[in-house]
């Protein structure tokens, strides 16, 4: 409770630090005594997100903050000779979009996404294949099982487009990949090939291997992949952060780790380059040591805090529902189970660990199971450390035991959910739906159960796995139906939230999932200058109209990061 009120007193006392900066600003404006507000924009409609004050019409900004939030003739009188002032007539403003979970920095490769038949499959590899005749690997990502006949995807779909060079695909949740004959030969997997820890060697009936490997086995043919280049890397770099800037997207959690592409980074942020603030995850591994606590630390000297900040350690307990790997209380309806990747007391003991030394953690945890025992190693790590604003995550949290949804809310532990996770697409309802069975299919990705139970849920993409357009996230959780409109009604429309409550878990509650509400997730004075300006006002709409509306502007610290033509 001390705690509570310290907060209280505090988030006061800024607003009243706020308020008097915006005093001083007019007064100093009106006398000509100091430089006005470098741009001011007026004649909107702005969502702020901020309970005390939900509407205004202008926003002006200062550097990369801003100066004030308010009524027209608030701003205007807060502007001077050299100030830009831009007319937004009446379009629908809002906090920059926050991706609370993704993995930015993708290489090129074959992109499959929304590919939802094995003809277009084959047809984009065979595509590829003829543009990159130099390639020694052939690599792609992006399918789902509904795409390969019987749900079952096998080599020799792919040996029939390419089998003189090696072909992996990964499937879109990334934790299973396909790969043709060349691929599995070079890698020495055979009928007698045990499968390695965590992972499964899919066969058919004869016991050959059908080409799929999931979770772990996935390691035994990407290991045999070059790597790409630095130069490769950059220009992937820079085409994401366009890509995203386009979205609307001025902030996001990377939930995965690669030393390798610090360096990138670096280089983007030297150039002046960088669109996106990024939340960046370490690794959760049993072993960590002290040291690795002090050198994954120490990455915060090598970065600008406004634009990179490290705090948080990623982690996997289980896998996913469409290969049966996400560790479930009870079998598959194939009688199947998933893949516990620790034990209890193993995460138990690792969680203490790292919630000692300071990290905030997020653990992937898809099946019921899975999800009990990350709450399990928290409340484990709160009773071992004592309770503090620690904000551990549970990453994607697809089929929830319903008791366990209040644990949440009294644990303090953060639902860190993916909108487009209930995108009732082809493989959700031929391969993930008849997998659970209806009771469990009946309350999986189900966002409204978070919100009901009075947890603090943050909305991401998990792209690569799937686009991480904010506004078809908004639309899918809204309307629980495809861009096309199906099924009719809504995929178990009862679980439906509405549009301004999924902006605020795409704004104001992804910050907070970030440690980031001092500075972000909504328009007050003294944040970051991050919005986005959108075409249609998505509160007053219909759903349906969401997916009809367009990003216009972004900006990001007050300088624009896109522009629609």
């Amino acid at each position: 409770m001390d705690s509570v009120r310290v907060i209280v007193r505090t988030m006061r006392n800024a607003v009243r630090w706020m308020s008097a900066i915006t005093v001083a600003l007019l007064a100093a404006c009106a006398s000509e005594r100091m430089p006005c507000v470098d741009r001011a924009f007026v004649g909107g409609r702005v969502w702020t997100g901020d309970d005390a004050r939900p509407w205004a019409t202008a926003i002006a900004v200062s550097g990369d903050r801003l100066a004030a939030v308010g009524s027209d003739g608030e701003v205007r009188a807060l502007c001077g000779a050299a100030t830009e002032v831009i007319d937004l007539h009446g379009k629908f403003v809002c906090p920059g979009f926050i991706d609370a979970h993704l993995h930015f920095l993708q290489p090129e490769q074959i992109e499959i996404e929304e590919a939802d038949s094995l003809a277009t499959i084959q047809g984009k590899v065979r595509e590829y294949a003829a543009a990159n005749p130099q390639a020694e690997w052939l690599v792609g990502r992006g399918w789902g099982y509904a795409a390969f006949p019987d749900n079952s995807p096998h080599k020799r779909y792919l040996d029939q487009v390419v089998a003189d060079r090696p072909l992996v695909l990964e499937e879109r949740d990334g934790h299973m990949s396909v790969c043709n004959g060349k691929a599995l030969a070079l890698a020495g997997i055979t009928r007698d090939t045990r499968d390695p820890e965590h992972g499964r060697i899919v066969h058919d009936t004869n016991g050959e291997p059908t080409g799929e490997l999931q979770e772990s086995a996935a390691q035994l043919v990407w290991k045999l992949v070059p790597d790409p280049s630095a130069e490769q890397m950059y220009a992937a770099l820079k085409r994401t952060l366009d890509r995203a800037a386009s979205y609307g997207l001025t902030s996001a959690c990377q939930a995965s780790f690669s030393r390798e592409d610090l360096p990138i980074f670096r280089r983007v942020i030297a150039e002046g380059g960088m669109k996106m603030r990024f939340y960046w995850s370490v690794p959760f591994e049993r072993d960590a040591t002290d040291d690795d606590f002090a050198k994954w630390r120490a990455l915060q000297d090598d970065f600008p805090r406004e634009l990179i900040k490290f705090g948080c350690a990623k982690g996997f307990v289980d896998g996913v529902v469409d290969a049966q790997t996400a560790a479930m209380f009870e079998p598959y309806t194939t009688g199947k189970n998933g893949i516990a990747m620790w034990t209890q007391a193993e995460l138990d003991a690792t969680a203490v660990r790292y919630d000692r030394a300071g990290f905030q953690i997020l653990l992937h945890a898809i099946g019921d199971r899975a999800i009990h025992m990350a709450l399990d190693a928290y409340e484990h790590a709160r009773f071992v450390d004592g309770a503090r604003d620690s904000r551990h995550r549970v990453e994607h949290i697809e089929v929830p035991a319903l008791a366990d949804l209040p644990r949440f809310r009294e644990l303090g532990v953060i639902a860190s959910t993916q909108a487009l996770f209930a995108n009732p697409d082809q493989t959700t309802l031929e391969n993930y739906s008849p997998l659970l069975g209806l009771e469990r299919a009946a309350n999986a990705c189900a966002f409204k159960l978070f919100d009901d139970a009075g947890a603090v849920q943050a909305f991401g993409s998990d792209w690569p796995v799937f686009s991480m357009e904010v506004l078809h996230g908004i639309y899918c959780a809204a309307t629980r139906m495809t861009p096309e409109g199906t099924p009719a009604g809504g995929y178990f429309p009862q679980h439906c939230i509405s549009v301004e409550v999924a902006l605020r878990h795409f704004t104001r509650d992804a910050a907070f999932a970030c440690f980031d509400e001092r500075d972000q997730g909504t328009l007050e004075a003294g944040k970051f200058a991050d919005f986005v300006v959108l075409s249609e006002d998505i509160l007053e709409q219909p759903p349906a109209r969401v997916l009809a509306t367009r990003v216009i502007r972004t900006v990001m610290g007050g300088h624009d990061t896109y522009t629609a033509d």
